[in-house]
């Protein structure tokens, strides 16, 4: 697109007058609220208000003018705003067009008398379309009022007009002035020069001016210094809105063995001698890294006050030292482009230093905490790396490796995020397939499984020396008791669960009884000997390596210690199998010593549920039948053999406990809840039955659920 590289001499004088007798009429049409995005373009640092207009990135495409592609990156929130703002206005303008402006600018005679153009693509703002049809049809005229502009915003008599007074001490408010002084501006000069070229349609009217004069505004601000009260302002403003405490995690650049955390750049060495942690250096404080080069976790936490405790447990050293800030927003590695700061303000602080990993065996990371505080001495909370002895001078101690260290791994691999980890003593693969509900003679892709991301359970297995390993990649089936009930039967069984949200399960189980399974750190009593004997000096309430230690406790109880090369030879392998998953586990509704229900008030006949603690068994178990037998009549498949059947003898027969399971596969889920209410209706416990079959039930008769339930309530009567 071509673009004017200069003004013509004497226009920005002519036009001066124009800009002198439109600019207060256009400023006061001006609303502050989105010029206040216009205002900070040249000031990117700035944390923008969530509930304001953002300008968008700066963009340049192909072909375009630099004024359309200002415009463009503004978005369309902020021309459509300030069109609506500014068009009556533009419409009723009185305006000269002066004999320079004639001179210079062709007039309608140099516009093409016939054109046409099409559009692809969503909605497009006026303003953009406007600015667009202009560039075709005149080339060069948007570039000449940018270049005016930008001359004028530098005229003797332009300047006082774009200097905001005093009166604007808050940042927003002259950021906001900042950008409508220039917009007006803007404006004044794009009436004249686009009243004399009259270009058709929508270009020459107000969505042509306006959008014109945003993006020559949007060129010129990024480009420009901001105010020179901005700076002073902005940092009031940062002040007040850094509340404590805060916190940050990211990472952090290491250079020879260090990262520093400092207001600018800090050169030469440091001597991380008296410590062997961190060191205060100028404009802020070093870290001393067991990496060479590259970049390591970091968190960050900025308080109030000193931390009431010391976290000892997670962390191999823990350091305090002194640091006074010269001016504020120290920032991680030496760019400084970290988005996390410390507090824009000078002052003393206490810095507390955590770090472990440094000697290499599990992955480095730090946490530094820092709170305001008068200067001190150093203070050594823990000392127990190897690293920390050598940079001291000190003699290296003997560091007994704990038994969880071999699994740390695991924290790195493919299991990293969720998974179930089980292994069974003893078995064969087919024995361990079945036990899941899968069948060994039906083996599928584990990498196509994995990416459909798809919602029904899978399972791989491996045999090792001391039985089988089966692992589910964010599957859950080997920590269910029915299954462990089943593996076990083939052998000793532990299995371990863990997700993303850090939700947990350890199971044990042997001949066929779950011996224990509990979430770490809330492990109840067991009588077991094995399972004693598996968890013994294992700590489950240090979150470091915790999930490490359960795979310790599966390693003793089983006789299998899993290694990296068991997933790895897993992956290659390929193969997976598909779960048919066991019918959920059923528990006895809990009861006082009087018969009530423990836990009373919810349930699906409301606080009528309560009633049914005090019927008869038989009643409640025919309560049950009833209700999912109205399921069954509501679905239109009680006259179904294998329902017809279950709902008469009130079991479940091997053929219709297959398609019970299998309705909690996605792909035959018709009848899920149905048959949900006929598992439940089994449950040993007359009350558990009634209450969950009730449950069940009405979600299988759909629109008929209210005639179910109040069917339900009549037999309470």
């Amino acid at each position: 697109m071509e673009e004017h590289a200069e003004v013509p001499p004497g226009l920005a004088d002519a036009v001066v007058p124009v800009v002198a007798e439109l600019f207060p009429v256009l400023l006061g049409r001006i609303p502050r609220g989105p010029t206040a995005a216009l205002g900070r373009l040249g000031a990117p640092e700035t944390d923008r208000d969530v509930f304001e207009l953002q300008t968008g990135r700066r963009t340049r495409g192909h072909g375009e003018s630099a004024v359309l592609n200002g415009l463009l990156s503004l978005g369309d929130p902020v021309s459509e705003r300030l069109l609506g703002a500014l068009e009556l206005t533009l419409e009723g303008l009185p305006a000269d067009v002066p004999d320079e402006v004639e001179a210079a600018v062709p007039g309608p005679d140099a516009t093409p008398q016939s054109f046409g153009f099409g559009m692809i693509g969503g909605p497009t703002a006026e303003t953009v379309t406007a600015v667009r049809l202009l560039d075709q049809l005149r080339p060069g005229v948007s570039g000449l009022i940018a270049a005016l502009v930008a001359e004028l915003a530098a005229h003797e008599a332009v300047v006082p007009l774009l200097t905001p007074g005093p009166e604007f001490d808050d940042e927003k408010e002259l950021a906001a002035e900042h950008g409508a002084v220039h917009l007006a501006l803007a404006v004044a000069v794009a009436v004249p020069i686009l009243r004399r070229v009259d270009p058709p349609l929508l270009a020459g009217r107000p969505a042509g001016v306006v959008g014109v004069a945003l993006g020559v505004v949007s060129a010129l601000l990024s480009e420009s210094p901001m105010p020179s009260a901005y700076a002073d302002v902005l940092l009031e403003k940062r002040r007040a809105e850094y509340v404590l405490p805060r916190s940050s995690s990211g990472s952090a650049e290491v250079r020879g063995h260090r990262f520093t955390l400092a207001e600018r750049p800090v050169e030469g060495e440091a001597d991380f001698s008296g410590n062997g942690l961190a060191v205060t250096v100028p404009g802020g404080v070093a870290v001393r890294t067991g990496l060479d080069d590259g970049q390591v976790n970091v968190s960050t936490l900025i308080l109030e006050a000193p931390p009431d405790t010391v976290a000892l447990d997670w962390w191999d050293e823990v350091v305090e030292v002194s640091w006074s800030a010269e001016k504020g927003d120290a920032t991680l590695g030496d760019s400084g482009g970290q988005r996390s700061k410390t507090p824009p303000w000078p002052g003393d602080f206490r810095v507390r230093v955590h770090a472990i990993g440094r000697d290499g065996e599990e992955r480095e990371r730090y946490e530094l905490m820092l709170w305001e505080g008068p200067p001190g001495p150093d203070v050594v909370h823990k000392h127990s790396d190897r690293l920390g002895h050598v940079v001291r001078g000190e003699p290296v101690p003997e560091i007994e490796t704990p038994p969880e260290a071999v699994y740390r791994w695991v924290g790195e691999s493919a299991l990293s995020d969720a998974a179930t980890v089980t292994v069974v003593a003893g078995a064969s693969p087919a024995e361990v397939l079945r036990g899941f509900g899968a069948d060994p003679a039906e083996p599928v892709s584990a990498l196509e499984l994995s990416q459909a991301f798809g919602i029904d359970p899978w399972v791989v297995v491996l045999r090792v020396e001391a039985g089988v390993l089966a692992v589910e990649f964010n599957g859950f089936q080997g920590s269910y008791g029915p299954v462990l009930a089943s593996l076990s039967r083939a052998g000793r069984t532990a299995s371990f669960f863990w997700n993303v949200n850090a939700v947990t399960r350890l199971s044990f189980a042997e001949e066929g009884v779950v011996r224990a399974g509990f979430e770490l750190g809330h492990a109840a009593e067991t009588e077991d000997p094995r399972v004693i004997e598996a968890l013994a000096g294992l700590d489950f309430d240090n979150y470091r390596d915790r999930r490490a230690r359960a795979f310790v406790a599966v390693e003793r109880y089983t006789g299998h210690r899993l290694a990296a090369e068991d997933i790895e030879r897993m992956m290659a392998a390929d193969v997976a199998y598909r779960i048919v998953p066991h019918l959920p586990e059923l528990y006895p509704e809990p009861r006082d010593a009087d018969g009530s229900r423990r836990f009373p008030g919810g349930g699906p006949l409301g606080a009528d549920t309560d009633k049914l603690a005090f019927l008869p068994e038989e009643t409640l178990r025919d309560l049950a039948w009833h209700a999912a037998s109205a399921a069954a009549e509501a679905a239109g498949v009680a006259e179904d053999l294998v329902f017809a059947d279950t709902l008469a003898h009130r079991r479940l027969s091997p053929e219709a406990e297959l398609l019970a399971r299998r309705s909690q596969l996605h792909e035959h889920r018709e009848h899920a809840w149905l048959w949900q209410a006929i598992h439940q209706a089994t449950n040993p416990d007359p009350l558990g039955a009634a209450i969950r079959a009730l449950d069940a039930s009405r979600y299988a008769a759909g629109a008929l659920a209210a005639d179910l339930l109040d069917q339900a309530r009549r037999m309470l009567d």
